[in-house]
């Protein structure tokens, strides 16, 4: 093991077992929903246009209330190979250059989602991935107001890819809600760079390469074992003899 790899471990397993949590996005809640691909190139690499989807929304700090902060969102789908593609969301801008920011968000309902670091899907061009929801969302950040929020609906989003420079394209819209009776809800931990298509890359590499340490060193502070990063494919609701079959969306 590299001294930077222990070096990284070493850091976040440190923070993990002092919160005795994540070190980012302590407080979130579990959710499932459905899939919808628009994007030709997008529903290949899923393998159909609709796919079951486990969620998690989440406060990047954990500030109490209402407070603005960092504001998560962290998806889990399967891929055309039914292996768990994870995509892990915070608040940030959608410029050129804000995209490379996390920015603290006031509210559920203006929230702006990015994936900071960028995708390319089968040797294609240079992407961001962006999650915008809708605006039926609360005004606030308070995470007990988005649980009150659920009770009566369901929270949609539209996922997008784009350049450093140019339009979006759109890739899927997606509807999620609190788990029904019997569902199991989102894994314990997702690892955007571990789950992941082999069609597709996290860009730069060495910054995916820190990015991993520092989840497998959160994952060890917090006594979960590494196994625990690709869990939850059988939790999939919908799923019957290893087929997913996606809840549709409430109308």
């Amino acid at each position: 093991m590299a001294i930077p790899d222990r070096i990284v471990r070493g850091v976040f397993a440190g923070g993990a077992w002092v919160r005795r949590n994540r070190v980012f996005h302590p407080a979130g809640l579990p959710l499932t929903g459905a899939l919808h691909a628009v994007d030709g190139e997008y529903k290949h690499l899923l393998g159909s246009a609709d796919r079951p989807v486990l969620a998690r929304i989440s406060k990047g700090i954990g500030l109490p209330a209402d407070l603005p902060d960092a504001l998560g969102l962290a998806l889990r789908v399967l891929d055309r190979h039914n292996r768990p593609w994870d995509l892990v969301l915070a608040t940030t801008g959608t410029g050129p250059w804000s995209r490379f920011l996390i920015q603290p968000a006031r509210g559920w309902a203006s929230a702006s989602y990015g994936s900071l670091m960028a995708y390319r899907f089968e040797q294609g061009p240079v992407e961001w991935i962006f999650a915008e929801p809708d605006g039926a969302q609360p005004e606030t950040s308070s995470l007990a107001a988005l649980q009150a929020h659920l009770k009566r609906q369901r929270l949609g989003f539209t996922l997008a890819a784009a350049p450093r420079t140019g339009p979006m394209r759109t890739l899927a819209e997606i509807t999620i809600a609190e788990p029904e009776i019997g569902e199991q809800a989102a894994p314990g931990f997702f690892d955007p760079v571990r789950n992941m298509p082999p069609e597709v890359e996290l860009l730069p590499r060495a910054v995916a390469a820190v990015r991993e340490w520092a989840y497998s060193g959160s994952r060890r502070g917090r006594g979960e074992s590494e196994n625990v990063a690709t869990q939850g494919v059988a939790g999939f609701q919908g799923m019957k003899d290893g087929h997913p079959r996606p809840r549709p969306p409430e109308i």
